[in-house]
């Protein structure tokens, strides 16, 4: 159960990575270019980007199980800090955004390649918002542990106990069967009553 829980942590960690990277990059280009965004997105290559909306549709819906999966199962909570998740964070994204960007100055006619790939018509931008958006996932992540944390409180909860009801009245002291009826009232007789004459 552990290896799964471990699983479930780095799938969740993989998709806020990947939606935060596709978040980086689609926000530079479009503080960037502005309205002609999504024309200069398609004349440097990369049309395929918008491909990627059901994959990371299914990666958000992954983060989530992911979180009721490790709460369900009461795993460990990681012990970092905000600032340093963050800064890690941070730190992946821009590293994600460069491979991204250097790839494509080798792979598409149309990019930019080398330092121009990653920093040229506005990529310095991809610093802020890597650093906003870092934030934000350091966020994110700190509220599903936050939730894992209270879907293994109720999991592990004691349930209450259900007591016999009350009864209310006294008991009926007087009334008793007879001796001879008794054993047919109960369905104990071993024998069935002889048959009617005609």
């Amino acid at each position: 159960m552990a290896s799964a829980l471990r699983t479930a942590y780095r799938v969740r960690l993989a998709a806020v990575l990947a939606i935060g990277a596709f978040a980086l990059h689609q926000l530079r280009y479009l503080i960037a270019f502005g309205g002609s965004s999504s024309a200069e997105l398609a004349r440097q290559g990369h049309a395929y980007m918008s491909d990627a909306m059901p994959a990371l549709a299914v990666l958000a819906l992954s983060a989530l199980l992911a979180t009721l999966l490790r709460g369900r199962f009461g795993a460990e909570v990681a012990r970092g800090s905000l600032p340093r998740r963050s800064l890690i964070i941070v730190v992946a994204l821009l590293v994600i955004y460069s491979a991204q960007e250097s790839v494509e100055g080798v792979l598409v006619a149309g990019h930019s390649g080398g330092v121009a790939a990653v920093l040229g018509s506005g990529g310095w931008l991809a610093v802020p918002l890597a650093l906003t958006l870092g934030a934000l996932a350091g966020l994110l992540i700190g509220a599903l542990e936050r939730v894992e944390l209270v879907l293994s409180a109720l999991a592990t909860r004691p349930r209450a106990r259900r007591r016999a009801p009350r009864v209310r009245g006294r008991p009926l002291v007087g009334a008793r069967l007879s001796p001879l009826i008794a054993s047919l009232a109960f369905g104990l007789a071993r024998r069935p009553p002889p048959p009617v004459p005609a």
